[in-house]
């Protein structure tokens, strides 16, 4: 890499993009809390379904996108810098069409997200790929920045990282209704409280979940859980598969009816 390259990545003002982030959902230490329920549990999503074994998400190319991907079990195929940035059209690579475009375009949500990392988690630090990974999760997490609908669509930032789409984008969003939305959302995160989600992805409920028809790696019955359309791949959530069938998964245990 170049030193102009190396002295661009140090720059407050020219941060790559954040990859594409629940209140609770981090990754945890702790064992997983056994409930005392025991009630017979919810039909499964995995009874006779078959199909390929869902995706892991997590991860990314830059510090930032591996800070919500991780955080929120983004895939990091589809989740990329587009999900703080606006980058005009180009043959090159997502990051490397970043760093070219000058001066380096925020959306409504990375523009909030980096001033919340600067002004409030880490005033100290001069550039975001100084700051501490953890650091960066807070940030991925932070509620204020979660409550808020950064793109002005109707749907919150946490719904819209929840169920796979860009809270910076007002052309992205699910295709369920908000408030049908958040009410799973919350529910979501009562099931999810003091458990360890990493443990819940093991499940093997949660592993095959049945035939992925376009062929994105997100299975039918997930797509249609998050309203997008099974059979067009242009129609994909960020979310990982794995993911999506753990959020689907805990709803069907409490009951919920998903149709």
């Amino acid at each position: 890499m170049s030193s102009e390259k190396n002295k661009r990545f140090r720059r407050r003002t020219a941060w790559v993009a954040l990859g594409g982030a629940v209140t609770a959902f981090a990754l945890a230490t702790v064992a997983v809390v056994v409930r005392g329920n025991t009630t017979a549990p919810a039909p499964s999503l995995a009874s006779g379904a078959g199909g390929p074994v869902t995706e892991v998400g997590g991860g990314g190319g830059t510090p930032p996108m591996q800070a919500i991907n991780d955080v929120w079990g983004l895939s990091s195929q589809r989740a990329n810098c587009r999900m703080c940035h606006n980058v005009r059209p180009s043959t090159m690579n997502i990051v490397d069409a970043t760093w070219a475009q000058r001066p380096v375009v925020f959306n409504r949500y990375g523009a909030a997200y980096r001033d919340l990392l600067f002004q409030k988690i880490a005033p100290a630090q001069v550039s975001i790929y100084d700051v501490p990974l953890r650091l960066k999760k807070d940030a991925a997490r932070w509620p204020t920045l979660l409550a808020s609908d950064s793109d002005g669509d109707g749907y919150s930032n946490e719904v819209e990282l929840t169920f796979g789409s860009m809270p910076g984008r007002r052309s992205s969003h699910p295709w369920r209704p908000a408030a049908q939305l958040e009410r799973w959302r919350a529910i979501i995160v009562r099931e999810l409280h003091g458990r360890q989600i990493a443990r819940l992805e093991l499940d093997t409920r949660v592993r095959r979940v049945g035939p992925d028809t376009d062929g994105d790696r997100v299975p039918d019955v997930l797509e249609r859980f998050v309203g997008s359309d099974p059979r067009r791949r242009n129609a994909t959530p960020l979310v990982a598969a794995r993911r999506l069938a753990v959020y689907r998964q805990l709803l069907l245990d409490a009951g919920v009816p998903i149709r």
